[in-house]
């Protein structure tokens, strides 16, 4: 083995067994909390067209949906604890942008004089302590009585209890969670809600399927595993609109040669997401052109179902191989379940004169979805 990952990555076990599990179980209390979040991130009076500066609205509401699975209620519907959670993320992201240019002795002085982070740590401390010490006292109390809550909190704090660790290490590993997840998940459905409205000829057939599906299953897991042409619109949104060139970074942990490439120890390798997105030799002639059926079409041809979380070294947005994204299978479940319920519940449209996609926006390597763009919603008259 010549490569290792960087870092300590305790809190993927309970995603990577825990939570797949539990996702048709935990899919009712997802779904609840994603008809609440919208109602409050986007209120509408009946027959109005509000316009809604989009990304800063939908970060809130993927904060709030994904932290009923992380830290359950009450603390889940908390604003100030949601506020946070998008300000350690974005804090996290600038920061690290910061010190990266500046000279290495100086690294620990900027972050020890500027850095907000250790307040926003010290406050999620504040507000996830007494849920610790809640459950802890409960479960002495109640013994093999006692009902376990289902979520990321409960699991990391068997961990950190089979391991002799202190009770910070379940709050840091949960404030990693909702850093890895907030903002990828935040762009990617963004990504994919800017790709629909600017080809609104594909509003309709999407409701018949959605409408179809949930008339059929409810709103269940089976229900958003039926819906082909969803996956395929998610899938075919993530493969042109990628969050920057590479991905899966590795480093080599003694000399080697890779495909006649010298490569020394300590090196930092990588792998090019633009080469195997946007390669014409894979995806045909069309290539570069967005296709919501292409993945319904491959698999009509091939036999072989190809869905949003599957990976390959032509579709990296999730890694690839044994350290692929664990928590893609919630990710995908929850882009699907919100889209699903945007588009049975309002009519949208991009508050611009031409329709136009709003255009992504480079950072360094990174593209990121335009965050100033606004949507219009009016409620659906549903019939």
């Amino acid at each position: 083995m010549y490569f290792k990952e960087i870092g300590d990555h305790l809190q993927i076990g309970p995603i990577r067994h825990n939570l797949t599990r539990s996702l048709g179980d935990l899919l009712p209390l997802v779904h609840e909390e994603a008809v609440l979040a919208l109602e409050d991130a986007f209120p509408l009076k009946e027959n109005e067209w509000k316009s809604y500066v989009f990304m800063p609205s939908l970060l809130k509401v993927v904060t709030r949906i994904s932290n009923r699975v992380l830290v359950g209620l009450p603390l889940c519907r908390d604003p100030e604890y949601i506020d946070s959670n998008v300000h350690y993320a974005t804090a996290v992201f600038v920061e690290s942008y910061l010190l990266y240019i500046l000279p290495y002795s100086l690294r620990g002085y900027a972050h020890r004089l500027f850095s907000p982070i250790p307040g926003i740590v010290d406050r999620m401390t504040n507000w996830m302590q007494p849920l610790i010490d809640a459950r802890r006292e409960e479960k002495a109390k109640l013994g093999q009585s006692w009902e376990q809550p289902q979520d990321a909190l409960s699991w990391l704090m068997d961990i950190a209890e089979e391991r002799g660790r202190a009770d910070r290490d379940p709050i840091l590993r949960i404030m990693s969670l909702n850093f890895g997840s907030i903002h990828t998940t935040s762009i990617t459905f963004t990504n994919a809600l800017y790709s629909l409205l600017s080809r609104p000829q594909y509003i309709d057939p999407l409701r018949e399927e959605i409408d179809q599906c949930i008339q059929e299953e409810g709103w269940t897991k089976a229900a958003l595993d039926k819906m082909s042409l969803l996956d395929s619109f998610l899938k075919e949104s993530m493969r042109l609109d990628f969050f920057g060139v590479y991905v899966g970074q590795r480093m080599a942990v003694e000399d080697c040669t890779v495909s006649g490439i010298p490569i020394p120890k300590g090196t930092l390798v990588t792998a090019s997401l633009v080469d195997g997105h946007l390669n014409r030799e894979i995806w045909g002639p069309d290539g570069d052109e967005f296709d919501p059926y292409r993945f319904i079409s491959m698999e009509k041809e091939t036999g072989k179902r190809i869905t949003s979380v599957t990976t390959s070294i032509s579709s990296l947005t999730f890694g690839h191989g044994r350290h692929a994204c664990p928590g893609r299978f919630f990710a995908t479940q929850e882009m699907k379940l919100m889209l699903a319920l945007f588009l049975q519940t309002y009519d949208m449209k991009l508050d611009n004169k031409d329709g136009a996609r709003p255009k992504n926006m480079w950072v360094g390597l990174s593209c990121v979805p335009n965050q100033s763009a606004s949507i219009m919603f009016r409620k659906r008259a549903r019939v």
